[in-house]
C-alpha cells in the first residue's frame, strides 16, 4: 500500500513489491496470482490494521490538537496530502463503474465502509456536541463528507480550474460551516475556544 499510494497502481511494478517485501516476484504472483490480488490482499489488510493507512496519524494529530479551528485546518491539509500522492488512481480504480473483477468490487465495498467509519471518527474530533451546530448530526456530517472527498470530485475541481491547495482552503470553509456560528464569530474576532 506504501508503494500503490505513493506512486500509484499503474506505476508500481511487482519487482518493487517484492524488492519492499524481501522476497522473489514469483512468489508475490504464487501468493496474491496477479497484481489486482495484491492490491485486494493489501487493501483489505491495511483497512483492518491500519498499516500503511495515513488515518491513525491524522486522527492522533487530530486528537492532540485542542484548537477547534485548528484542527479543522490540520484535517483539510490532511486530506490535501492524502490526495497529493497516488490515491487518485487507486480511488478511481477501486470505485469505478466499470469494474468488473469480484476482489475490487468487495474491495470498494469495504473501503467505502471504512471511509465512513473513519470519517465519523474524525467527526466526533473535529465537532463534539460543545462546539457542533446545533441540529446537525454527526453520522449526517461523516455521510456528507464522505460523499464529497472522492476522487472523481477533487478530479473535476481540477479540470475547472482549481489546485489541491484551493481544496484545502475550501475545505476549511466547508467544515467550518458545521461549527457553532458563535464559536466561528469568536475565532474571526481573534477570540480563542478550545474544546
Amino acid at each position: 500500500m506504501d508503494l500503490f499510494n505513493v506512486q500509484g497502481f499503474s506505476k508500481t511494478t511487482m519487482s518493487q513489491v517484492a524488492e519492499k517485501a524481501d522476497v522473489s516476484e514469483q512468489t508475490i504472483y504464487n501468493v496474491f496470482g496477479d497484481k489486482i490480488g495484491l492490491l485486494h490482499a493489501a487493501g483489505m489488510h491495511a483497512m483492518e490494521t491500519g498499516v500503511g493507512n495515513p488515518d491513525a496519524d491524522i486522527i492522533e494529530t487530530l486528537r492532540a490538537e485542542p484548537d477547534p479551528m485548528e484542527r479543522i485546518r490540520l484535517a483539510a491539509r490532511a486530506t490535501r496530502e492524502i490526495w497529493e500522492g497516488g490515491s487518485f488512481e487507486l480511488e478511481q480504480m477501486v470505485f469505478s463503474p466499470d469494474v468488473k473483477d469480484p476482489r475490487l468490487l468487495e474491495l470498494a465495498d469495504t473501503a467505502l465502509s471504512h471511509n465512513l467509519e473513519v470519517t465519523r471518527t474524525i467527526a466526533e474530533l473535529l465537532f463534539p456536541d460543545s462546539i457542533r451546530r446545533r441540529g446537525l448530526d454527526l453520522d449526517d456530517i461523516a455521510v456528507v463528507f464522505t460523499a464529497i472527498d472522492t476522487a472523481a470530485t477533487v478530479t473535476k475541481l481540477i479540470k475547472l480550474g482549481w489546485t489541491l491547495q484551493d481544496y484545502e482552503e475550501w475545505l476549511v470553509q466547508f467544515l467550518t460551516l458545521f461549527l457553532d456560528p458563535d464559536l466561528v464569530n469568536d475565532a474571526a474576532k481573534g477570540g480563542s475556544h478550545n474544546s
